[in-house]
């Protein structure tokens, strides 16, 4: 597995796919309902700084993942209890996904069918995906983006029908502070999550094309998140902020005469596909950061346990809907901001001091 290679263009795929993920059925911030759209405007900015910060931070150690980054600056000892932290923040983010993916279809499609029967087929379809390895992941992800965005720009023609400017107003009619607080919930969410890609970097074949790659995914990402959501505003109005899943929502009022109906197998198609995804590299990055930490060869044989691991907390760690949306309300912003921010830059900042220790110590 140490010999995969996934191409910058293969990468940028995957951040659209990572970024999308779960958001698409279930966005944060919406408190903001109207202005969300804007909103997300100023989160790519923020999420932007935040892959730029990560970024600096692979320049410095190239071909390293962030837990072998951390046992350079930190030690051997300090370096395995970050490394740690960020095994957590993988598999809650895992879980999160995977909680969404459940309760979208339990509330939608399969009202009558128990949590495991849902839960236990997509983790074996993730764990033997993640056992293929990452060149399979990258390859398998390019027609699934494609389809997902011919998908949400065909929406656009789909809801001209039924589209109300009036709906879109009143715009910045939010105090500075809800529009801050707004946008810093989608920064670190989904914008945030994509640290997650340090454990990744070095498998890209051309290093130097790594920024471009991460960056033009989350414009991409953003953009298309960005629509998306300007659709719904305009189809449903205030009544959108009621929902639990707004964008399936939309879509199952598109009627084009009476032929073209009740579309909301479009959301669920994105979903199914981008939160697979997702899901697939949170679990294939736990197993890659686990291997490095207890200095295992192999990354296989843990895939397995540790799909098995997401499937047990997912329910444990997002035991309803409703403390599920209030966890991304009012902490996921504090807790985000702290693996998407602070930790990087805490590393950033260390690893430029001890560069700069060793140097007057050489001189």
């Amino acid at each position: 597995m140490d010999k995969e290679r996934i191409s910058p263009r293969q990468l940028t795929f995957l951040v659209i796919s990572f970024t999308i993920g779960s958001w698409i059925v279930l966005p944060s911030g919406i408190e903001a309902w109207q202005n969300l759209w804007l909103i997300m405007f100023l989160s790519l900015g923020q999420g932007l700084g935040f892959a730029y910060l990560a970024l600096l931070l692979f320049r410095r150690h190239p071909g390293k993942t962030l837990f072998e980054i951390h046992e350079i600056v930190y030690g051997p000892l300090f370096g395995k209890l970050f490394s740690l932290l960020f095994l957590w923040f993988f598999l809650q983010t895992g879980a999160g996904a995977l909680a969404v993916f459940v309760t979208l279809l339990k509330t939608t499609v399969f009202t009558a069918t128990p949590d495991l029967a849902l839960l236990i087929p997509w983790v074996i379809i993730v764990v033997y995906g993640c056992r293929r390895g990452i060149e399979v992941i990258a390859r398998s992800n390019e027609p699934l983006v494609l389809a997902t965005i011919g998908l949400i720009i065909a929406s656009v023609f789909l809801v001209l029908n039924i589209f109300e400017r009036e709906n879109l107003l009143p715009l910045f009619n939010l105090p500075l502070s809800a529009v801050l607080w707004n946008s810093l919930g989608i920064a670190v969410f989904p914008f945030g999550q994509n640290v997650l890609f340090l454990m990744l970097l070095p498998k890209v074949n051309q290093p130097q094309k790594v920024m471009g790659a991460v960056f033009r995914g989350m414009v991409l990402a953003g953009l298309l998140l960005s629509l998306l959501q300007f659709l719904a505003v305009g189809v449903l109005g205030k009544v959108g902020e009621l929902f639990v899943f707004p964008t399936y929502e939309f879509y199952r009022m598109i009627n084009i005469g009476e032929v073209l109906t009740r579309l909301e197998l479009i959301p669920l198609l994105n979903f199914l596909t981008m939160g697979f995804i997702k899901i697939m590299l949170c679990v294939y990055t736990m197993a890659v950061g686990t291997a490095q930490l207890f200095n295992l060869r192999a990354v296989q044989p843990l895939v397995f346990p540790l799909g098995i691991l997401v499937l047990l907390l997912t329910r444990q760690i997002y035991p309803s809907i409703s403390l599920h949306l209030q966890y991304i309300r009012d902490a996921q912003p504090y807790f985000g901001l702290f693996f998407c921010l602070l930790l990087p830059l805490l590393t950033l900042g260390m690893s430029f001091l001890r560069g700069g220790l060793q140097r007057e110590m050489a001189s």
